[in-house]
């Protein structure tokens, strides 16, 4: 399989759209006790969203999807029967993340900044996988293509900010294949039909 280097003003054009058309939501939390927040989430356009709340070690602690599109929500939290230690906030509206860092301690609640992070993009047309992402936290980044059998190839991407190539598919044979970008904290999948 012959990787392409995609510089090109077609892949350019991609990113740009794919930056532009980002949701850009915003999340509030403000402590209100030692043991209560308030978490207001704002967004341009009306939008389903989900709302999860991850212990340090991954461990599952609130999760809210909503039914109808909304623009805000509102809730007070209350995090007095959560252990001390740290959580992570994560606000997800399409392809968009907000991730907050909340510290949860017998003194009170601390919040880290927002961390706003996008999945990566993925095309697939005329035998040629395009794949763009921005890689904020510059994770060790490898991708890997299965198909039915297993894998069928796997290549490290590196630790760069901006992730932007192209693969040639065109001599692998007709079927479906499982497209996966990894790090040590991701995984994206991408299914495709050659």
């Amino acid at each position: 399989m012959k990787t392409i280097k995609l510089l090109s003003t077609v892949l350019a054009v991609a990113i740009v759209a794919v930056a532009t058309a980002v949701e850009k939501p915003k999340m509030n939390v403000v402590p209100v006790s030692a043991d209560r927040a308030v978490v207001s989430i704002l967004n341009e356009d009306a939008e389903l969203f989900q709302l999860s709340i991850h212990s340090e070690d991954g461990e599952l602690v609130y999760y809210k999807q909503t039914t109808k599109p909304l623009t805000s929500y509102q809730k007070i939290f209350d995090f007095k029967n959560l252990e001390n230690g740290n959580y992570t906030m994560d606000l997800r509206i399409n392809d968009t993340r907000l991730l907050k860092d909340i510290s949860v301690a017998s003194k009170g609640i601390s919040v880290g900044e927002s961390k706003l992070r996008i999945d990566p993009y993925f095309a697939f047309a005329d035998g040629v996988l395009k794949l763009s992402y921005l890689n904020f936290d510059q994770e060790q980044l490898s991708l890997n293509i299965y198909d039915e059998n297993g894998l069928v190839y796997k290549s490290s991407l590196g630790k760069d900010f901006n992730i932007a190539s192209g693969y040639d598919l065109s001599g692998l044979k007709e079927g479906k294949y499982e497209v996966t970008l990894s790090s040590m904290n991701n995984d994206f999948s991408y299914s495709l039909v050659k």
